[in-house]
């Protein structure tokens, strides 16, 4: 629980201003609160950064960008010290419109208000400045990169419901191994089990699976034109196990909106595959027995304009019906990485 709430007053101005309907004293409000609310406007700067990566074309000027609005929410440079480092840092602009001059002046207080309520607009971002860079078709930003070096191990209660974390059949975080060593870094995901933490009838399972949840609300405006794609990667690898087994790796992509990924209806059976909004899968169906080898595999999936949230699977199964069982001796997860880029449509 935060342990300085927002008060309620507040939240009222910050949803007027959300929805564009200011009344006399709300930008006050919530530029003191940009004053005084340090962890918010490190969570603007995070949001900035990540957004300012999918629509300028290089990451010096993305950066240059931030740190110019940055600095203007906190006070820390006039109207127009603010526009002429905008105009250094966004390639081919010439000059700075009136339109970015009238709305300069919400700089200091409108992009922590979409931060604090958990929505980004991209208001400031689209109508000061990124007029003059319209999204770059290949430009990519990476929204997950994992190679479990850090951060907390997996849950394993199942699919997850809360986004940014790892969940579901049981694995561990290990070093080198059974030959194996990481696909880079110290550290790898090991598949443990088929089954989960409280999971109904585990019996007769064979399939181990690990989740996360991404929230693409922040990037709404990226592919709400059908423009834009996103594509996961992971890497698999496995001890030397006898030649009597076999083994299949697969990855998953399911667009979801809030409520479908929200409301834990994705635990229950087929769910998952008849409320998504649209999904890709790819499968390896036997993995090599060299330890030395690490196996890549990818999908990718165009988004639907109203997709929420998306929900990647990974997964690892038992492909000889007569040695299926629940265990896993020595299979690893490495390498994940999930991307959103501005893609053409075909013809």
């Amino acid at each position: 629980m935060d342990p300085h709430p927002i008060p309620e007053d507040l939240n009222v101005s910050l949803t007027r201003v959300i929805e564009g309907e200011t009344e006399p004293n709300d930008d006050v409000l919530v530029a003191e609160l940009l004053r005084t609310r340090e962890d918010q406007r490190n969570q603007l700067r995070q949001q900035l950064e990540m957004d300012a990566l999918l629509r300028l074309e290089a990451e010096p000027a993305a950066e240059a960008f931030v740190e110019a609005v940055f600095d203007r929410t906190k006070g820390s440079a006039d109207d127009e010290a603010f526009l002429q480092r905008v105009k250094r840092a966004l390639p081919g602009s010439s000059e700075v419109s009136d339109a970015a001059r009238a709305w300069s002046g919400w700089l200091q207080w409108r992009p922590l208000a979409a931060a604090v309520t958990g929505l980004v607009l991209g208001t400031l971002c689209t109508s000061v400045v990124f007029a003059y860079a319209a999204p770059s078709l290949g430009k990519v930003i990476t929204l997950l990169q994992e190679g479990f070096e850090s951060g907390p191990a997996p849950l394993v209660t199942g699919v997850p419901l809360e986004a940014g974390k790892w969940s579901g059949d049981y694995t561990e975080v290990v070093r080198e191994q059974l030959g194996v060593k990481p696909a880079s870094g110290k550290k790898m995901l090991r598949f443990l089990r088929a089954d989960f933490e409280g999971k109904v009838k585990p019996e007769g399972s064979y399939i181990s699976d690990v989740y996360q949840l991404i929230d693409l609300r922040p990037y709404r405006r990226e592919f709400a034109d059908g423009g834009a794609v996103v594509q996961l990667s992971a890497a698999f690898n496995a001890f030397a196990f006898p030649a009597e087994e076999a083994f299949g790796c697969s990855v998953s992509i399911h667009a979801l909106n809030a409520e479908t990924a929200m409301n834990g209806s994705t635990r229950i059976g087929e769910i998952l595959l008849t409320d998504c909004l649209a999904m890709a899968r790819n499968s390896r169906l036997k993995m090599d027995r060299d330890p030395a080898t690490w196996q890549g595999l990818n999908a990718e999936l165009r988004l639907p304009f109203d997709t929420e949230f998306l929900l990647i699977r990974i997964g690892l199964e038992h492909s000889n019906k007569a040695k299926r069982r629940v265990t896993f001796d020595g299979h690893y997860l490495d390498g994940v990485r999930l991307t959103l880029a501005r893609r053409a449509q075909l013809p």
